[in-house]
């Protein structure tokens, strides 16, 4: 005997879209919530910025490596260039990573020209009133105090904004040599030269020091693998 099962099967009708589809309606709102939530806690937290400085990185991949974009935090290297050590300086503002590494120079100079102005910008209150202590970045002066800039609050995101890149293009002549110019071969021969470096290297050594044998009357130096070999 076979049993019908009277239930309706769980499928999704088109009528019951609006369960499965999430809108975003409250876009105009919650830009307003975030703003009066800023507001709020610069007042709170005065005369601290809003957020702590932050480096300044290259993105990741061949896709986005060519822009420039906020980082976690400065390097060791970054902050002893500019004087400062990683626990002094986020008790002042400046975001660390022991993790991230400096992979060129130019960046690195970047960052630390960064740290530099926000050394000069910065007003450090003294811990107590009429107490200018110096350290890796001097307590503010009573006339720096009671100026009009230690009154101005800075809200900005990210204190010191990105640097504005040149886009303009250069236009150039082209001449006979530019033509003739393999770019693709030379990178190849680049990345060849680069692989096999170090067995070339060591190539032209042995044969050195063969000539240098022969010229001495001594027997010739023999190869790993020769001595590999003999045992």
């Amino acid at each position: 005997m076979v049993k019908h099962n009277n239930a309706l099967p769980n499928v999704h009708l088109r009528k019951h879209w609006g369960k499965f589809v999430r809108t975003w309606f409250d876009q105009p709102a919650k830009k307003a919530k975030r703003y009066s939530n800023r507001k709020a806690k610069a007042e709170r937290i005065f005369p601290r910025p809003l957020k702590n400085l932050r480096p300044i990185v290259s993105g990741q991949t061949n896709k986005h490596n060519g822009k420039l974009r906020y980082g976690k935090g400065f390097t060791l290297e970054e902050l002893k260039r500019a004087g400062l050590t990683p626990t002094f300086a986020r008790t002042v503002g400046i975001s660390t990573d022991h993790r991230r590494v400096n992979a060129n120079k130019e960046a690195l100079e970047r960052n630390v020209a960064r740290l530099e102005e926000y050394k000069k910008k910065l007003i450090l209150f003294p811990l107590k009133e009429g107490q200018h202590k110096k350290g890796q970045i001097n307590d503010a002066t009573a006339e720096q105090v009671k100026s009009e800039a230690a009154k101005v609050h800075n809200t900005s995101r990210n204190i010191i904004d990105l640097p504005k890149s040149d886009k303009s293009a250069e236009f150039v002549t082209l001449t006979e040599e530019m033509k003739k110019h393999r770019a693709f071969q030379q990178i190849r021969q680049a990345q060849i030269s680069q692989k096999y470096g170090r067995k070339r290297h060591k190539k032209a050594m042995y044969a050195e020091a063969c000539r240098k044998a022969e010229a001495e009357g001594k027997e010739k130096p023999k190869t790993r693998w020769e001595m590999k070999m003999k045992k």
